[in-house]
């Protein structure tokens, strides 16, 4: 359930008004994110504030947490946190507020070039990684092997394209946590929906889930969703070619990037999370299949992706 601001207790709306120095005069709920309890623009008299909150009770709060430990390092690469409350079992936390849309990540896009360029940025600026605690990206994926679980609980429910790589893709995702380590603050969970484009700048929000990676591992994440967003596994790989740390990953780590990301969402997309993760699992699909193919270890015989 997402809470409607006169929803909120009294207490915790004066101390967000207190916070930000003036009433809230209006709100517009937010239309994309999952994870917070309450998520809207606040209208004020003199400007607005964007406001994202949980209740200290959601095993979710942790991420709150995290995303508001990690803003002070990212000066001018994400919206500016102006203020934490952490009041009458609520946690919130207030944002600057910057109009603007979120990325279009389709062929032809005019956003690319700024996604590309904000990618360089967030190299550059985290990159030795700041001393935040964070779990190693290289420790996440070594913990969510997927396409293990698949083939050790639900082997008899995979359909053909799964069952003639299985064996392989089990194999490659268990090399994949020793090929994306590196010294990189990463934001692991890039999409279209948590990029804000604003007078041609690229913003990323919603830090929740950072990790020390491999400086490229942010562009590979992005490489799925424009495959999603109906760029060929190549196109994509060739954007991902416009951002310098790109260079840095081997083929075999892309791969392995690859065939993790695809079992994610292949996981996913069976737990019936949301609509459409079946369209996210079928990019994931070509995209295994570009990578296997350019090393030459896809399989002869094979179901159709998709």
């Amino acid at each position: 359930m997402t809470w409607d601001w006169t929803e909120l207790p009294g207490d915790v709306r004066v101390a967000v008004e207190a916070a930000i120095g003036r009433p809230v005069t209006g709100t517009e709920p937010a239309t994309a994110g999952t994870i917070s309890d309450f998520a809207a623009t606040l209208r004020t008299s003199d400007g607005d504030v964007f406001c994202k909150a949980v209740r200290t009770a959601n095993p979710q709060a942790w991420k709150h947490r995290k995303e508001a430990e990690v803003h002070p390092l990212l000066r001018g690469a994400a919206p500016r946190l102006e203020w934490l409350v952490e009041t009458g079992g609520w946690l919130l936390l207030g944002f600057e507020h910057l109009p603007g849309h979120h990325a279009d990540l389709r062929p032809g896009s005019p956003d690319l070039p700024s996604v590309a360029a904000a990618l360089v940025t967030l190299v550059e600026r985290l990159t030795p990684a700041p001393p935040v605690p964070t779990q190693p990206f290289a420790a996440r994926l070594a913990q969510r092997r997927l396409w293990r679980l698949m083939a050790e609980h639900d082997r008899d429910r995979l359909d053909a394209w799964a069952t003639a790589r299985l064996e392989q893709l089990v194999r490659i995702e268990a090399a994949a946590p020793g090929l994306v380590d590196g010294d990189t603050l990463a934001h692991t969970d890039l999409s279209a929906g948590n990029l804000l484009v604003h007078d041609g700048r690229v913003r990323a929000v919603d830090w929740a889930w950072p990790a020390r990676a491999a400086s490229w591992t942010d562009t590979a994440s992005l490489v799925l969703r424009l495959i999603h967003e109906g760029h060929s596994p190549r196109q994509a790989e060739e954007w991902a070619g416009t951002v310098p740390a790109w260079s840095t990953a081997g083929p075999g780590a892309i791969t392995a990037f690859a065939v993790v990301i695809a079992g994610v969402r292949e996981h996913r997309r069976r737990l019936g999370y949301a609509p459409h993760l079946d369209a996210l699992a079928a990019a994931g699909r070509r995209w295994v299949d570009h990578r296997l193919e350019r090393e030459g270890r896809r399989p002869r015989t094979a179901g159709a992706a998709g």
